[in-house]
């Protein structure tokens, strides 16, 4: 996890010397936002930051503040590179003390009752949460101590919702398969720990949430929205579809799809806005070259006699319209996954 520009830090201010007089004042003054005691950020910086930047300034400030502290859950999970569905809701500290475990209120503080003021108590705020794990050999990545990535896979899988849980699965596995550890084809129940983490789970409902999203991880999912997809099907009924599956025609190789689903003959893409604007996704092209390759992509596809559905975010947050649009294509629902009771996909606002 990279940390953002910006974090005033107290303790090293005062280490070269000089006072922190000037950040009292500004603080007084409502122009610094106090993430946590000693820790600083201008309010300016704050209610422009990303909630990624939010997060990472306020994990930054527990870390260096607690004593010892090791990260777990979904904050070892940033920390170290893996992705995830939006940011945590709080920061997750590992500890063995029963007596310990439990949330504590953010004490994110601005002074002053302006709108600028108001603003700020507006924004998401990073409560600290102590989880009740077992005692693991942190990682270090950084300057964090986190658990390593089977003992973070294993407690999201165990504890997040599906497509949170679903997300750091298949990051996990991409980075297994990186590492040489896990076959492009592999179960994540084959890498060492994994299924003794997920039998030692503390409760059924726990257990049976991880099996799922274990068998369900696949290291072919090559971003947070095509995992993310994959547990909307689950939710929607929809069976899992076969994955970068490749195609070609009389002219040669068209392309990979995200999705297929070759008993139905419907291929499906997930259009992220970054296919299409961001330089490192577009192999070279531009904008409009992107754009109009992706269309003769598709008309070659659907040439072959398939059916082609594409989604946004918009759809995912909102699954209804991704029904919609896979039974216009072609697709019927006919899902071999079963969703555990009690699970539900994450909200828009909580994103």
């Amino acid at each position: 996890m990279e940390i953002p520009p910006g974090l005033i830090d107290t303790a090293a201010v005062l280490r070269t010397g000089v006072t922190t007089d000037a950040i009292h004042r500004s603080f007084k003054a409502g122009q610094l936002v106090r993430i946590r005691r000693g820790f600083y950020v201008r309010t300016e910086d704050w209610l422009q930051a990303r909630p990624s930047q939010r997060f990472a300034w306020t994990t930054t400030a527990i870390a260096r503040s607690v004593k010892g502290a090791e990260l777990c859950g979904q904050t070892a999970a940033v920390a170290s590179g893996l992705p995830t569905l939006g940011t945590p809701p709080c920061v997750e500290l590992a500890t063995d003390l029963p007596g310990r475990s439990g949330v504590r209120k953010s004490p994110l503080l601005v002074l002053g009752g302006d709108g600028t003021a108001q603003e700020v108590r507006k924004t998401r705020s990073y409560s600290l949460r102590y989880r009740l794990v077992p005692r693991f050999e942190p990682v270090r990545h950084g300057e964090f101590l986190c658990s390593g990535l089977i003992r973070t896979t294993v407690d999201v899988l165990g504890s997040a919702k599906l497509d949170q849980a679903l997300v750091l699965a298949d990051g996990a596995a991409r980075r297994l398969v990186t590492d040489g550890i896990l076959g492009p084809g592999g179960s994540l129940f084959s890498v060492s720990g994994m299924a003794a983490g997920i039998a030692a789970l503390p409760s059924a409902a726990a257990r049976s949430r991880a099996e799922m999203v274990a068998a369900l991880a696949s290291p072919l999912s090559e971003s947070v929205g095509e995992s993310y997809s994959r547990a909307v099907f689950v939710l929607l009924g929809f069976e899992q579809p076969v994955l970068q599956h490749v195609f070609s025609d009389r002219a040669g190789f068209i392309g990979r799809s995200d999705f297929w689903w070759p008993r139905q003959r419907v291929v499906g893409e997930f259009d992220g806005k970054g296919k299409y604007v961001q330089d490192g996704l577009r192999g070279g092209y531009t904008a409009e070259e992107a754009v109009y390759r992706e269309k003769l992509r598709e008309d070659r596809i659907r040439a072959l006699g398939h059916g082609f559905v594409r989604w946004r975010w918009a759809d995912l947050t909102d699954p209804s319209r991704l029904r919609w649009k896979l039974l216009a294509a072609g697709l019927r629902p006919g899902s071999e996954v079963p969703l555990p009771e009690g699970q539900r996909l994450v909200r828009e606002s909580e994103l």
